[in-house]
């Protein structure tokens, strides 16, 4: 399963319990149900795959020892934390970078649900509500000073767990913070992917805001 971590797909920390991965499994059916999608004309299919294939190696001992060696080694742009459990800060020193995290992660979601009804060409009025959506989204994190190349999930994701390492940390800092990052840790080649990605987010969202 390259490039991707099952940990992350089940939203749970490497130090999830059993019953924390079983519940996280669960708590994602629930959503990505094909049955439950697919009224909306979204096949959330693959998802699903995803996350049953994810239970099926954290759920068993000897196989989540096994993976756990195998990822252990592994250099990821992507950290492995659990992102369901943070919470935002009530200290006022320093802006909760979790806030921007959550709204990029919701415009996120936005997207790829226009995303599959565009490719549908399927131009209904819930394409007219999930732009009024995405445009209030979009104007949070601009207004927070974070650059449309940053919003996709891989970077956000990096941004939320370095920002929990030091709570005082700005967003522009934060922001520099992952450039050096990229610069120094990325490969030339996972880099190229992780631009494309994020070239062809930036573009989705600019179409769903003018639609």
């Amino acid at each position: 399963m390259e490039n991707k971590n099952y940990y992350e797909i089940l939203g749970v920390s490497m130090k999830a319990t059993p019953d924390e991965i079983t519940a996280a499994k669960n708590t994602l059916a629930k959503q990505y149900h094909p049955d439950a999608n697919m009224k909306n004309g979204i096949d959330t299919t693959a998802q699903m795959q995803e996350i049953l294939e994810a239970y099926r190696i954290l759920s068993d001992p000897a196989k989540r020892a096994e993976y756990d060696r195998d990822i252990s080694g592994r250099k990821s742009v992507m950290q492995t934390f659990d992102l369901h459990n943070m919470e935002e800060t009530d200290d006022d020193t320093a802006p909760a970078f979790v806030t921007y995290w959550k709204t990029a992660n919701a415009l996120y979601d936005i997207i790829l649900e226009a995303d599959t009804l565009f490719k549908e060409k399927n131009r209904s009025s819930r394409l007219t509500q999930l732009s009024m959506q995405a445009i209030k989204y979009v104007i949070q994190l601009r207004n927070a000073s974070i650059p449309e190349r940053y919003w996709h999930p891989d970077i956000m994701n990096w941004l939320l767990f370095t920002s929990y390492k030091n709570r005082n940390y700005t967003v522009s800092y934060l922001l520099t913070l992952y450039d050096s990052f990229a610069k120094e840790s990325i490969s030339a080649i996972d880099k190229i992917k992780l631009q494309k990605k994020s070239y062809q987010y930036q573009h989705s969202v600019k179409r769903l805001v003018k639609y």
